[in-house]
């Protein structure tokens, strides 16, 4: 595996699981001024990190899965310790496709180097942005995934996902770069337009509401149905989630 320069002075490489090549599924970590961001799933290929440290976005075992046997000091939120110091058993799936991370000590902290951990809610409760305010380069996580990302995983939060772009957006990073989209092109104007896709989004699903449609029936309005995913997962990741909280009042 070689790195691969992404601009900003940030390097990228790109991992799979071999059953997450199958499904078309794969994570981005990326190495900036010796810090490792992420560390991909325990089923991926090991990699040469050549860092001094590793960051975590969140616990999900996609992100930090892999980061006991890198044997790196590894950083996130308190949350995000509190969930990896005993990691809870995982469904089938995600077993099958990323692996069980196994547990870890993360140490505490709000800056290292500098990067600067920012709460950033939504995705999952534990979740952080990684930003450089000297540069203006944003280390998103799973905040983006893309514009029109219309699937809810467990602990999904709108309100708090709606915030955590507002807030973001209000920092106007000139780089982005996104654990599954990759590096973001123009991301200002790209954080927006998933905010506008999300507000209008809830917009629609609340008239479908006031009509008295369920949301099994508003999946079908709103996104032309269930994705394959909902199925693989038993439910777990879906389009019925995101309408559920979409319907929620603001």
């Amino acid at each position: 595996m070689v790195w691969k320069p992404v601009g900003e002075g940030v390097e990228a490489l790109y991992l799979t699981t071999p059953i997450g090549r199958w499904v078309g599924y794969g994570v981005y970590v990326y190495r900036y001024r010796g810090l490792l961001v992420d560390t991909g799933p325990s089923k991926a290929r090991p990699f040469p990190p050549e860092a001094e440290a590793a960051l975590l976005t969140h616990a999900h075992e996609d992100h930090a899965g892999g980061a006991a046997r890198l044997g790196l000091p590894t950083y996130g939120s308190a949350a995000t310790a509190g969930l990896l110091a005993a990691p809870s058993p995982l469904r089938l799936y995600r077993r099958l496709v990323w692996g069980n991370p196994a547990p870890l000590q993360v140490a505490v902290a709000e800056r290292v180097g500098p990067l600067h951990l920012l709460p950033t809610p939504g995705h999952a409760p534990d979740h952080v942005a990684l930003y450089d305010p000297e540069r203006g380069l944003l280390f998103g996580g799973d905040l983006f995934l893309g514009v029109k990302a219309s699937l809810a995983p467990p602990g999904f939060d709108l309100k708090a996902l709606l915030e955590s772009l507002r807030a973001v957006i209000a920092l106007k990073p000139s780089a982005f770069y996104c654990a599954h989209a990759g590096p973001v092109a123009a991301p200002l104007q790209a954080l927006r337009a998933k905010l506008d896709f999300l507000e209008r989004k809830r917009e629609e699903a609340l008239g479908l509401k006031a009509k008295g449609l369920a949301p099994e029936e508003a999946v079908r309005h709103l996104f032309g149905g269930e994705s394959p995913i909902a199925y693989l997962s038993g439910g777990e990741m879906s389009r019925l989630a995101l309408v559920k909280a979409l319907m929620m009042e603001p």
